[in-house]
């Protein structure tokens, strides 16, 4: 069985892409638009999450709070287009398994997705 990855990201383009890169790397995934769509859905357990901290309504940090308060604690993922040094201090402070800039490198955010999950080809 695949690893369930989701994916909280509110630029579609930047989702779709994730999610047929990953898919075609053999993992399975779950897109949402923003945190809300994602605890709205539940937020079933995964094996890794891949958050962008600027989204609408609550940020990728407080999503992964929330989430993680509600007793996921898949490894998580962070990416923003426009983050500074606060923010890589606060990913690191939430365990995060990488910080991405945008545009992601997709090597590097596949060697992190495979690290996270232990998803090794």
């Amino acid at each position: 069985m695949a690893h369930l990855i989701h994916i909280v990201e509110d630029d579609a383009a930047v989702r779709d892409s994730l999610e047929l890169f990953l898919e075609s790397n053999g993992f399975a995934v779950k897109t949402f638009g923003s945190g809300r769509e994602l605890l709205d859905a539940g937020a079933a357990q995964c094996s890794c999450l891949i958050l962008d901290i600027n989204l609408p309504g609550e940020s990728g940090f407080e999503v992964l709070e929330r989430l993680r308060r509600n007793g996921l604690h898949a490894p998580a993922i962070f990416m923003s287009g426009r983050a500074g040094p606060e923010a890589r201090a606060r990913a690191k402070r939430a365990n995060a398994t990488a910080f991405f800039d945008k545009p992601v490198p997709p090597n590097e955010l596949l060697a992190a997705v495979r690290s996270a999950t232990g998803h090794m080809p």
